[in-house]
């Protein structure tokens, strides 16, 4: 299966690629510099994470987009940008992780009023700006014993309302804040409340896409997840808001750099050392509204200011 990403890579590579048959493309040889696009790459990696390419004029091949690169004197740095999205296998790219919520997991919108446990965890996520409808609208939780006792769990499911995820943060001020399931974050959080052909805000955590309330997709760290990646490719959304912490900065612009490449609409928010939590759903939504469109003018301002 074509890779949308990968060829996308490629293309800011060797440029605007005609589509051939068989999951090929074709490309201005960069090695014979033929008038016409006679350079064909498949999209399509194979169990051994290759790419054949080949110039039907002055044929030179090779059976990795690796070796093309090379070929081309990249620099490392520039090779991995296109390398990152190589997927070996079909198989691969389907892998199911099946996660399932603690047995012990209690939803907090059914529990007792007279609970104090689960008045605490109330208390807590109150003073994050969340309600009660929030705790039915993302089946918030919490664990009383288990291998997440003392923590809120917040669960995130994919567009087909399958669990695919969840985060568990304490509420009793134990020193590991969060404890996650051993599985794989390649998801999307929050997949199943997320309107593609709207403007999409990418945030670092659950607790800031909540407090975003919006089109907000956590990404769970620092780094969009390759399933991600490939939604926001594959799908109509135009206007993409990246709002991360300033400690992930030259991050977040290396994310500008790659939306603005697939013609997307960029918009940096200015978070003022907080995240969106702290900030508040009515104080974030005043800076989206007040965030500029990126140009690669403004991006390379920001790399020079790092």
């Amino acid at each position: 299966m074509e890779n949308p990403i990968l060829l996308n890579a490629v293309e800011n590579v060797l440029g605007k690629s005609h589509k051939r048959a068989r999951d090929n493309y074709a490309f201005n040889c960069p090695f014979c510099n033929h008038r016409k696009p006679k350079l064909e790459v498949k999209m399509s990696t194979n169990e051994k994470g290759e790419n054949p390419w080949e110039c039907w004029v002055c044929n030179t091949r090779g059976r990795s987009l690796k070796s093309l690169l090379r070929q081309m004197k990249l620099s490392r740095e520039e090779a991995n940008q296109v390398l990152q999205y190589v997927r070996k296998g079909e198989t691969a790219d389907y892998e199911v992780t099946f996660v399932e919520l603690p047995k012990e997991f209690q939803p907090l919108a059914t529990a007792s009023l007279t609970s104090v446990i689960a008045n605490k965890v109330r208390g807590y996520l109150y003073r994050r700006g969340l309600t009660d409808n929030d705790f039915i609208k993302y089946n918030i939780g919490y664990c009383m014993t288990g291998e997440y006792a003392g923590r809120i769990v917040v669960p995130s499911y994919d567009d087909n309302n399958q669990l695919n995820f969840f985060v568990a943060r304490t509420f009793e001020n134990d020193y590991f804040k969060y404890k996650n399931p051993s599985a794989s974050k390649d998801i999307i959080g929050f997949e199943n409340m997320i309107n593609w052909d709207q403007p999409v805000v990418l945030v670092e955590g659950v607790f800031d896409a909540m407090a975003v309330k919006r089109n907000a997709v956590p990404i769970l760290g620092k780094s969009i997840s390759k399933s991600l990646m490939l939604k926001l490719v594959s799908n109509k959304v135009q206007d993409i808001y990246i709002a991360l912490d300033k400690d992930a900065l030259k991050r977040a612009l290396s994310y500008c750099e790659q939306f603005l490449s697939m013609g997307k609409r960029v918009f940096l928010v200015d978070m003022l050392d907080k995240d969106p939590s702290e900030m508040g759903f009515a104080s974030f939504t005043r800076h989206v509204q007040q965030s500029q469109e990126l140009t690669f003018s403004d991006l390379l301002r920001y790399k020079l200011d790092l």
